[in-house]
């Protein structure tokens, strides 16, 4: 089933009314030098262009912006700073308040006092992640120019949700550090300059609009960009056609994933490529032996946070752990194991748990975290164990914000050509990086 404006869907996070929106909201984020790429970005950009855009930067607090001045001469469209709630509408430019932190919810934007340390760059990943919630498949983003590294952490978020990502090209930006910072998550569908993403950005809506899929059977997702009709099993041969030539190009077999995933991540690959159904998208993917590799990172896409399933995690703390610490020798180790662990969060919020149980029982055990996933990107990660601290908004205090009081052994595990590759990691605790400018 389909959403419908009368039939709202559930999104991920429960706060988070979803989008009954049917065009995209993109996404802009810029620091440093971001004034100017952003005003490049709007002068190539039609004022017909049936998308909304949403500005965040990074600007003193100290300082009334002038960004909204700038960018309604490069642009016909109307443009908004938002201090107050108001609705997203196609053809319009928001921009935020530099003193707040602006959000996305049921179709509207909303500002609430930022309240954040100086030197404290989380504003764009905050806002994309909420973006990513709201809108999934509606919602594009772009990293411009700029220090630090925000935007990176939300980027992903917009890819996981079945978003398209987009950064400048580092060498068109004025400071390199946040579109680097994007590309290296891996998760960066296009790199482009500037000037050349409108284009780019209008040909993802106009592939959006024509894509024909059958019906899929997800009430959280927002009103289809595209048309999705028709009966599933008609689609069948030509789904088990799509796996049999990824499974033959990468070996990893998806024959058995619920068909409404592997069409939302097949969906996303159509905007991407330029196809509209999945006949041509099947011929694309004979015709370019690099899509196998991007189709199965989009399928090994995993949605995750630090304690991101909250009743199981409370379900978990007190109703397991209590008892698998207090029972047996004090010096017994524990085992714990966090299957299709993706990045890692899920294998850090059971460690920090069994670790606050230890400390509440005074007890010594040794504990040993056993961390498995077929996608080796997402386990590198899970083993270097450093998180930026966009990540804070998602962690129950006081676990992310202190040293964990114990040594835990965490073993990260990958399985490549067949072959199972494990490196254990000793770890106190996931530890922050500084989003700082440089």
């Amino acid at each position: 089933m389909t959403s419908s404006p009368e039939q709202p869907a559930s999104p991920q996070n429960p706060a988070l009314s979803p989008s009954h929106l049917d065009f995209p909201v993109v996404g802009i984020g810029a620091s440093a030098g971001g004034l100017e790429a952003i005003r490049t970005f709007f002068q190539q950009m039609p004022g017909d262009c049936d998308m909304a855009f949403v500005v965040v930067l990074h600007l003193s607090p100290d300082h009334q912006s002038v960004a909204d001045r700038i960018i309604q001469e490069a642009t016909s469209m109307p443009v908004r700073q938002v201090t107050e709630p108001v609705p997203i509408e196609r053809n319009h430019v928001y921009v935020i308040s530099p003193a707040n932190r602006l959000s996305t919810n049921d179709g509207y934007l909303r500002v609430t006092p930022a309240n954040r340390r100086r030197g404290d760059h989380v504003a764009i990943d905050l806002f994309f992640r909420d973006l990513a919630d709201v809108h999934k498949d509606h919602a594009f983003c772009v990293v411009l120019s700029g220090t630090g590294a925000d935007g990176a952490v939300g980027l992903s978020r917009i890819k996981e949700q079945g978003g398209v990502t987009l950064v400048q090209t580092p060498d068109d930006a004025q400071y390199d550090s946040m579109p680097r910072a994007a590309i290296e998550t891996g998760m960066v569908d296009l790199v482009l300059p500037a000037a050349e993403m409108p284009q780019k950005l209008m040909e993802l809506w106009r592939t959006a609009r024509q894509v024909k899929l059958p019906e899929i059977e997800d009430d959280t997702l927002p009103p289809p960009l595209g048309t999705r009709a028709g009966d599933a099993q008609a689609a069948e041969p030509l789904l088990e056609e799509i796996l049999l030539q990824l499974r033959s190009a990468t070996g990893h077999d998806f024959q058995h994933y619920k068909r409404a995933t592997v069409l939302r991540r097949i969906e996303r690959r159509l905007h991407v490529t330029g196809q509209t159904d999945l006949g041509g998208y099947l011929r694309y993917l004979e015709q370019h032996s690099s899509e196998a590799t991007a189709l199965l990172g989009d399928m090994l896409i995993g949605v995750t946070n630090f304690f991101r399933d909250r009743e199981a995690f409370e379900s978990l703390e007190r109703h397991v752990l209590p008892q698998l610490v207090s029972e047996g020798e004090d010096n017994r180790e524990i085992r714990v194991w966090s299957a299709g662990c993706s990045t890692g969060e899920e294998a850090y919020s059971l460690a920090m748990l069994v670790s606050e149980q230890l400390a509440l029982e005074q007890r010594a055990s040794k504990v040993q975290v056993f961390a498995t996933d077929l996608d080796e990107r997402a386990i590198g990660v899970a083993r270097m164990g450093s998180y930026p601290e966009a990540i804070l908004p998602t962690c129950r205090p006081p676990a992310c914000a202190s040293s964990l009081s114990r040594k835990i052994s965490i073993t990260g595990c990958a399985r490549k050509s067949g072959k199972r590759s494990c490196s254990p990691v000793t770890t106190c605790c996931p530890t922050r990086r500084s989003r700082r400018s440089t």
